[in-house]
């Protein structure tokens, strides 16, 4: 019935195969799990400890899309739950939630949660208040705009659909696969469930490497906007903002900000109590920074 595929580049993520495992077990339902190493070299072993498991490997590094798409291509059954290796399931029923919209709807999507106590590294703190107030958002508001909501941290999609649209391997970068894929859902005219069925996301990267993944994530934007990708721009906040800017002639304006600022800005954003308003803006001027200098990647 189900296959439960974890895209994992060096994660070791024994408990939520462990979890994931035992609650399929419960369900009495036909199931598979497939970790996707995204290289040749797993972080662990699975010892025959889960009949239903295996970890499937590559040659070389595939990026983020592609080793999703092959995760999927490799499954043998007609509902596909894709879940990152760094989640946490805490719901002992969270398979169960999705199994009961399994006739509803093409996909379901559960969300995101964090745990609320901060973490004890001040060098996590952005990318934890990130997740607390951008991420972890009740179905009854994902709803509103569904598709523009979507999130591939933990969702259920039939085979079938998703073999039509699959994730876009020309976004190399981290960042804004699923808000592409969300659109191909909405062109495809695939039915898209939220419901309140998170998982904990743990993997929480220090403010240097998360403005990293944020810069690569602007460049990917950057890249879909000039790009013949069919790409609607238009429920991107980021990509309004600079647009209304734009008409406003005040390119050069926002270019010199990056240019002039974004070194003490990276400093205060990765001290413990840099506010979400500077990430926005952050984000905002370096994209107008690598369009004014045409570039795709930070350099």
């Amino acid at each position: 019935m189900i296959s439960i595929l974890i895209p994992s580049y060096q994660n070791n993520c024994r408990l939520l195969i462990k979890t994931l495992h035992e609650q399929a077990v419960l369900c009495e339902i036909p199931f598979e799990i497939i970790v996707g190493e995204d290289g040749p070299t797993p972080a662990f072993n699975l010892d025959g400890d889960f009949p239903f498991v295996r970890i499937e490997t590559g040659a070389e590094n595939l990026g983020r899309a592609a080793n999703r798409n092959r995760l999927a291509e490799m499954a043998q059954y007609p509902y596909l739950l894709f879940i990152d290796a760094d989640a946490e399931i805490f719901n002992p029923d969270f398979l169960k939630n999705y199994i009961a919209h399994t006739d509803d709807v093409d996909v379901v999507c559960g969300g995101t949660t964090y745990y609320y106590e901060p973490p004890a590294e001040g060098k996590k703190h952005l990318r934890w208040r990130y997740g607390i107030h951008r991420e972890q958002i009740p179905s009854i508001r994902r709803n509103q705009q569904p598709f523009n909501s979507f999130s591939a941290f933990n969702f259920l999609i039939r085979k079938e659909q998703f073999l039509k649209i699959r994730f876009s391997e020309e976004l190399s970068r981290y960042g804004h696969e699923d808000t592409f894929l969300g659109q191909k859902m909405m062109k495809a005219g695939a039915s898209i469930l939220h419901i309140d069925n998170p998982a904990i996301h743990t993997g929480i990267d220090d403010a240097d490497v998360f403005l990293a993944k944020t810069r690569e994530g602007v460049e990917n934007l950057a890249e879909l906007m000039q790009a013949n990708t069919g790409f609607d721009s238009s429920g991107v906040k980021v990509i309004r903002y600079f647009r209304f800017l734009k008409r406003m002639g005040m390119q050069k304006m926002m270019t010199t900000l990056y240019q002039n600022f974004h070194v003490k800005w990276e400093k205060q954003l990765m001290r413990k109590g840099g506010p979400l308003w500077l990430f926005d803006l952050y984000k905002l001027t370096y994209l107008f920074f690598i369009k004014k200098a045409g570039r795709k990647t930070a350099g």
